[in-house]
């Protein structure tokens, strides 16, 4: 018994056949394909035609790819002479996390040693092809902690001057990396009314990873100057 709509669905396929290679009517149309092609001789020319649309869609994929590619910024290669240099070491710095925490009983105001451990090779080290010395910023930026430190502690004479220098400095730091990380108000009460206070211990700030910076200056230290 055929279908009744098999008289409609012969001449879609008759129709069809006009505008689409007959072995991909087989695919639809027929269960046994395979066979039907193979005895009809148009599994080859089916296959051929299959191979040459894959090969087509690479080639267009693989141009699409180095047009893409034509379109990046070309990586700059610097003379690191004069002020033809990078603005930042080349080192890659994944983000991590810093949550907050007193520190106590570390970096104490009287703890020269623990203090001494932020400075990896002086925070100097050699870029470019001359060997081209270059202080690191976020070392600057420990040192002058360390400098208000120091002349807190000993008040020292000709220490205000450098103070001096280290507020300027960090409070420009700060404002350049303007840290928008959200502290909890823990409100205090003094003189006789409440106040917003902060500690913002327990807050998480996105960082860099010191931990590279610290090993790449230990790893690739400044030479000595000439005497």
């Amino acid at each position: 018994m055929q279908w009744k709509g098999s008289a409609t669905l012969t001449a879609a396929v008759r129709r069809a056949r006009q505008r689409v290679p007959y072995c991909f009517l087989s695919l639809i149309v027929r269960k046994n394909w395979i066979s039907t092609m193979t005895s009809s001789g148009m599994l080859f020319p089916c296959i051929l035609i299959f191979s040459l649309l894959t090969a087509l869609n690479i080639s267009v994929t693989w141009y699409n790819v180095k047009l893409l590619q034509q379109l990046l910024p070309i990586g700059r290669e610097y003379t690191y002479l004069g002020d033809d240099y990078p603005s930042q070491l080349p080192l890659k710095l994944p983000s991590v996390g810093l949550v907050l925490e007193s520190g106590a009983p570390h970096f104490s105001l009287y703890d020269d040693g623990e203090w001494g451990t932020l400075f990896p090779s002086d925070g100097f080290t050699d870029l470019g092809p001359n060997n081209r010395t270059f202080l690191l910023s976020m070392i600057h930026q420990m040192h002058c902690l360390d400098v208000i430190r120091v002349g807190y502690v000993v008040n020292r004479t000709g220490a205000a001057q450098h103070i001096q220098h280290c507020l300027r400095y960090m409070r420009q730091v700060v404002l350049c990396h303007a840290d928008t990380t959200l502290e909890a108000d823990n409100p205090v009460f003094i003189g006789g009314r409440w106040e917003h206070a902060g500690s913002g211990l327990g807050s998480v700030h996105r960082c860099k990873d010191w931990t590279m910076v610290r090993r790449y200056l230990l790893d690739h230290p400044a030479a000595d100057i000439e005497q």
